[in-house]
């Protein structure tokens, strides 16, 4: 079985394409771990309406927009 690469890495920012769970859709977030389909996403919040743990949310890889790399930069058109 071939293993497929993704774009998105450890510490790169991502924004959800659709909501899930509780966020939104365009929530955006650190991707904290990786799975083989999905990624560990820590959302921060300035005022966390629960657990810190409620803000970590496994997503899959096609529910989620790269913002920024950590070996690249910002994504074309995701300037802040």
């Amino acid at each position: 079985m071939s293993k497929v690469k993704h774009a998105i890495e450890e510490h790169d920012v991502v924004a959800l394409r659709e909501p899930i769970g509780t966020w939104p859709a365009g929530t955006t977030g650190t991707v904290v771990s990786l799975y083989e389909d999905a990624a560990l996403v820590e959302v921060a919040e300035d005022d966390p309406p629960g657990s810190a743990l409620d803000n970590l949310v496994a997503v899959p890889f096609e529910r989620l927009e790269l913002r920024w790399s950590h070996r690249t930069g910002w994504v074309e058109g995701m300037e802040a």
